[in-house]
């Protein structure tokens, strides 16, 4: 892999030929870094319904507010 790295290096390339390098560098972190984040939201078990709005019956997240409304409902 190293030999490979110094090929690229050394390699002379036009303008169109680094972006493309560069274009294909950055698509392939991006695509591992969304392969590794969604393994790791998968393996804590996280369900979407469990997160964000809606997450109760009420569609609120289970915790009280300071409002008077719910003020007055205690």
């Amino acid at each position: 892999m190293k030999n490979d790295i110094e090929k690229l290096l050394q390699k002379e390339m036009d303008r169109k030929g680094f972006i493309q390098h560069v274009a294909i560098g950055f698509a392939a972190i991006a695509g591992i870094t969304a392969i590794a984040k969604t393994l790791s939201t998968m393996s804590n078990g996280n369900k979407a319904q469990d997160v964000g709005y809606g997450s109760n019956a009420y569609g609120g997240n289970g915790t009280q507010s300071n409002s008077p409304a719910s003020k007055s409902r205690a």
